[in-house]
């Protein structure tokens, strides 16, 4: 059974539309802001415009004071409207989760779960009330209110930090998410590909590279998060921004009276090891079998403080080489070659010896994944070896000059670069002389620094993809190995042979066999389901109704409302949604013939169906069979049977969508005894794009005399 995979509406072509036309209204904003466009007179395109001097930055003055208990407060006024910003972040370097990697993200909502005077819902009323927004992380806050409501919203936050209320009632409810969420990430490419760069970029003993997994969440204490809390957040190591409708001495006022009791205490700073790049190229594979395409990510650390006198030079690099879409990635491997919706690359600078990192992405085909790789290497060599165009430099420092500009705009800005030349010790005029030191950039800078920290001959190239189409193609650029999630490597453990003279349709058929046998499956006239699962905290019910010889229904609703339903009666159907309703065209017809039947198994056997028996192939470390089903349609989907059990314990089929093809995976669990004297899976998992969804099995009825209105 497959869920949710027929989107019937074009919302998404309206939405382009609307991003395209964001696009072009951005566009002309940042030329104008340049001085790109003129009206003037008319311009000769033979003749390149000489470039003016860089203009100098008129920037507005951050105010700033150290409150009485030490925090470090920079204020900006800006009274055009009657709101004001707080934003606290803190300068701490913790001590490593260890084997409870994940509470850190819990300790923010721990602390707005109320407070000792306050419940939880007490707490949140109040903040209705005022209208206002008090969001805290593992190392910041930000708070947000009109004026009006400024001092109380402050009091609130106050409260918080000096009288927190952790529950274990709450830590539970957190825990819970948590779990859900690393679910959600099994089949998620995006996320394998986060976590294994993360991990060999940094190291397992760094916390950049330390990776949250179902057993670290459940060693979570409330011990742990309380501490956590009482260490870190101190306001001696705070630097708070406040901006919008307030003065200086307003701020000193609120900052003395809100936050005067909260205590000041060393903290202790904690020493990590220093990440080193590769001794040569490597390249890293996670396995999501059956994808469609691959993550690639050509990735490595690198020493780059913010700040850093080379940090501008390789800004415009990076930019020249994967910025945008005008950068020579997206123009070769999107453009040229077509092997991709988009490729970039970028850089990340960061206070901690080595702890930055450069990146070249790409979400490529997976019959282009050699191709990809090798494309990004190319280009990172080339902006080595050949000094890049004037046209080219010009354009992204240009730019660099209209998005700083247009940043400027905002009074939350200068409070950030105020605070970032304080806390990182970056020159005093760092960002007053941002537009000159961009200015200066030459073409020998970029080779320059390009040589530097641009460097594919030592990078790691990670690859999230079917490691049985990308592994052998891989091996040029480097030794190849395998990961799981959660950067553990994993070996190619012999399995047992394939038994000779086995078929795809012996497979198929001992699968129907232990779940009931053909007998009974053929006995059921009709059969309901009722499952249920969880998603943003609301409980939602998925019906499936089926009548023989092919009538189905899907009804997916919460709160007893339905807010999809799938309706086939045997020759037509539609899909319906949020009141819209849309006809199958005849290919999902002939598709819902395949679904509706009380087995889909039973389906594959026909004569219009073609079996391939592709190998053995491990699901969640058990050996399955692997067989490729081309449906009458052409479409393909891999069904995968457990070799001991013969039981069905996973899917594999395409879809595709305008935001490029995707794999949808489902998983068949626990497998019991039920209605007819039939087995059914009590837990099915199914991926929708990046989310894991869990649907439990709540009953089964069979042959209770469905009627044909049903199908309607």
């Amino acid at each position: 059974m497959t869920l949710f995979n027929k989107q019937n509406f074009q919302i998404i072509k309206k939405t382009n539309y609307i991003k395209m036309y964001q696009k072009i209204i951005f566009s002309l904003i940042t030329l104008l802001s340049i001085g790109m466009l003129s009206y003037a007179q008319p311009l000769d395109r033979s003749i390149r415009p000489k470039a003016g001097p860089a203009p100098e930055v008129q920037m507005g003055t951050a105010q700033s004071f150290v409150s009485s208990n030490g925090i470090k407060v920079f204020v900006v006024e800006n009274h055009k409207l009657p709101v004001v910003n707080y934003s606290i972040d803190f300068d701490i370097r913790p001590e490593m989760q260890g084997d409870m990697v994940g509470f850190k993200d819990m300790v923010g909502e721990l602390l707005t779960s109320g407070t000792k005077t306050k419940s939880k819902d007490k707490f949140n009323e109040e903040l209705d009330r005022l209208g206002a927004t008090l969001a805290i992380g593992s190392d910041g806050i930000f708070m947000q209110a009109l004026k009006k409501n400024s001092d109380k919203l402050l009091a609130l936050a106050g409260e918080v930090l000096t009288q927190p209320n952790f529950t274990q009632e709450e830590l539970e409810k957190l825990k819970k998410q948590t779990k859900s969420g690393l679910a959600q990430q099994q089949d998620d490419p995006e996320a394998m590909s986060a976590n294994i760069t993360r991990i060999l970029n940094f190291g397992k003993n760094h916390p950049y590279g330390e990776i949250t997994t179902e057993k670290s969440v459940e060693n979570i204490t409330l011990d742990k998060c309380k501490k956590y809390f009482e260490t870190y957040f101190r306001p001696n190591v705070a630097y708070m921004a406040i901006v919008g409708d307030i003065t200086l001495e307003e701020a000193k006022a609120q900052v003395e009276k809100n936050f005067g009791k909260w205590q000041k205490k060393d903290v202790p700073r904690a020493n990590y090891p220093t990440p080193k790049k590769p001794n040569g190229a490597t390249v890293a594979v996670v396995n999501k079998s059956g994808a469609v395409q691959s993550v690639v990510d050509v990735t490595y650390p690198i020493d780059m403080k913010q700040g850093h006198p080379d940090e501008i030079k390789l800004k415009v690099a990076n930019g020249i080489l994967g910025g945008g879409s005008s950068g020579r990635l997206f123009q070769s491997l999107r453009e040229k070659h077509a092997w991709t919706y988009g490729s970039y690359s970028s850089f990340r600078s960061d206070e901690l010896p080595g702890a930055g990192s450069f990146s070249a992405t790409s979400n490529s085909t997976t019959n282009a994944t050699d191709s990809s790789v090798a494309e990004i290497l190319k280009e990172m060599n080339r902006l080595r070896s050949e000094p890049v165009s004037q046209e080219e430099l010009d354009g992204y420092k240009n730019y660099m000059a209209g998005t700083f500009a247009l940043g400027l705009e905002d009074p939350r800005t200068l409070a950030r670069y105020a605070i970032n030349e304080r806390k990182f010790n970056m020159p005093k005029d760092y960002y007053r002389n941002y537009l000159k030191n961009v200015e200066a950039v030459t073409a020998k800078d970029v080779m320059e620094v390009s040589n530097k920290y641009i460097t594919p001959g030592v990078a790691t190239i990670t690859v999230a993809g079917d490691k049985k189409q990308v592994v052998d193609k891989l091996k040029q650029f480097g030794p190849v190995t395998v990961y799981d999630l959660y950067g553990n490597v994993q070996k190619d453990e012999p399995m047992a042979p394939m038994p000779n003279n086995l078929s795809a349709s012996d497979i198929i058929k001992k699968h129907i066999e232990v779940t009931g046998g053909q007998d009974k499956w053929n006995a059921v006239q009709d059969m309901t389901i009722n499952m249920t699962t969880e998603m943003q905290g609301m409980s939602i019910n998925i019906k499936t109704i089926r009548k023989a010889p092919n009538k189905m229904l899907l009804d997916v609703n919460a709160m007893g409302q339905s807010f999809q339903k799938i309706v086939f009666d045997g020759t037509k159907g539609y899909t319906a949604a949020q009141g819209q309703k849309k006809d199958f065209d005849a290919a999902e017809a002939k598709e819902y013939a395949d679904e509706a039947a009380m087995i889909r198994d039973m389906a594959y056997l026909k004569p219009d169906h073609k079996l391939d028996l592709k190998g053995m192939e491990k699901v969640n470390d058990i050996p399955a069979y692997q067989i490729e089903i081309t449906k009458p349609s052409g479409e393909k989907v891999n069904e995968y049977y457990d070799v001991k059990t013969g039981y069905k314990v996973k899917s594999e089929q395409s879809e595709t969508s305008p935001q490029g093809s995707s794999t949808q995976t489902t998983y068949y669990m626990d497998y019991k005894d039920g209605a007819g004297g039939l087995k059914y899976p009590n837990m099915i998992k199914q991926s929708m794009g990046p989310q894991m969804m869990e649907m439990k099995l709540k009953s089964v009825e069979v042959n209770t005399g469905v009627k044909d209105e049903e199908f309607k």
